[in-house]
């Protein structure tokens, strides 16, 4: 794992899907069902190491080069799974009672997502988390995408601290090498999957499910 700074940490940002809402299961079904009457049908591990990005971005990269011309089915089905299901996709237990604490504490807040903008509003106004947060960075804000840093880097500067006075919850591997990159101390969920080692010795703690992490983010702010 990396070296765990020390610096007094004001802030706390966060990935969505995953990390406080637990969607990732209906994410990956969806992408599977979209794109399986175009290609062979991916494995989850395969739609996982995808997503990341905007969905546009996610699913040409799910449908690979051979079946490039179908992204317009494919994008019309996914769209027809997704949309509008965000308020049936429920945060995970602890979650917002973690925001709470936090916000209690005085800790800014912040997200940092793969998803569209337009999603991600929808979502956060279903699940009461409108307006708990200072910077709201997305998947097609900037013209990069996780692991590039810039995303984070952003919502650093929003929030008005230094890299090293954040903390980062994430738990897809662009979470953590977005979160090295950018400097900030990163905690990786794991979900009881198994990371790439390069990706496991970039975070700087791990936990296999929410509630471990959440914990730990909140002794940050003790």
């Amino acid at each position: 794992m990396s070296t765990v700074s020390k610096a007094r940490k004001r802030a706390a940002i966060f990935d969505l899907d995953g990390t406080l809402v637990d969607s990732m299961s209906f994410v990956v079904d969806t992408f599977i069902e979209a794109v399986e009457p175009f290609r062979s049908r991916p494995t989850r591990e395969e739609v996982l190491s995808h997503l990341g990005g905007p969905l546009e971005t996610c699913l040409r990269n799910v449908l690979g080069p051979s079946a490039a011309a179908s992204y317009p089915g494919a994008m019309e089905r996914l769209m027809g799974l997704q949309r509008g299901r965000e308020a049936s996709l429920v945060p995970f237990d602890g979650a917002r009672d973690l925001l709470t604490v936090l916000g209690s504490r005085g800790v800014k807040l912040g997200i940092w997502t793969g998803r569209d903008r337009w999603s991600t509003v929808r979502m956060m106004d279903a699940h009461g988390f409108t307006g708990l947060f200072g910077a709201v960075v997305c998947g097609d804000d900037l013209p990069t995408h996780k692991p590039d840093p810039e995303g984070l880097l952003l919502a650093v500067r929003r929030l008005g601290v230094q890299p090293r006075e954040a903390v980062f919850l994430g738990d897809a591997d662009v979470d953590i090498l977005g979160g090295f990159a950018a400097g900030v101390h990163t905690i990786l969920i794991h979900h009881g999957r198994v990371a790439p080692a390069h990706v496991n010795s970039q975070a700087a703690e791990i936990y296999a499910d929410p509630r471990g992490a959440y914990a730990a983010v909140a002794g940050h702010f003790e």
